[in-house]
């Protein structure tokens, strides 16, 4: 029986990929995909930020979130899938919530409110009948992100945001504040 069981596991996790190639996801795979997709975006931005910090500096961070955060997202952004950042309050105007990501950034904020935890922040709308699958993740502040979104930011790095962000908006944060999501949309093949 436990034979049985490993063998439809492992069916199932081979025939996932080929309804996706379809263009056909159920809810929970894309949910599970969607997921995978948003902590990739995450992991890989983390990990350059910190490096790059590392190496140059704070300022430096601001780099990687104008030219690489968008680079790993456009990796990311294949075969019907659109991954990216957004926020109430943006750096980059491009990021800027449309009128779904805006209520779920709005749901997520009410829920911080009500005492939900992170993880029960999750965003999801499917519309079958366009193909439509939307997902959204909060990207919650933390120490990090405070270098560059903080209320008391390094004069070098109030530079830096200036010079390469005029618009910016995001700001004032503290630890522990919804600092924006990561979006992730599916659109399937007719």
């Amino acid at each position: 029986m436990i034979r049985l069981t490993k063998k439809v596991v492992l069916m199932g996790c081979l025939l996932l990929p080929l309804a996706a190639q379809a263009g056909q996801l159920s809810e929970a795979e894309f949910k599970a995909q969607a997921k995978q997709k948003a902590m990739q975006l995450g992991k890989t931005l983390k990990q350059n930020l910190q490096k790059a910090v590392k190496e140059g500096g704070l300022p430096n961070g601001v780099e990687v979130c104008k030219d690489i955060a968008p680079a790993i997202a456009a990796e990311l952004s294949t075969d019907g899938w659109l991954v990216g950042r957004t926020a109430l309050k943006v750096r980059n105007p491009q990021n800027r919530a449309d009128s779904w990501e805006k209520s779920s950034l709005m749901a997520m904020v009410k829920g911080l409110e009500e005492g939900l935890e992170p993880g029960a922040l999750v965003q999801v709308h499917v519309d079958d009948t366009a193909g439509e699958y939307r997902f959204m993740a909060p990207i919650m502040t933390d120490g990090l992100c405070l270098n560059c979104h903080g209320a008391a930011l390094a004069p070098a790095v109030k530079e830096a945001i200036k010079q390469r962000y005029p618009e910016d908006q995001a700001t004032g944060f503290a630890a522990g504040d919804l600092r924006g999501a990561f979006t992730v949309r599916y659109q399937q093949d007719d």
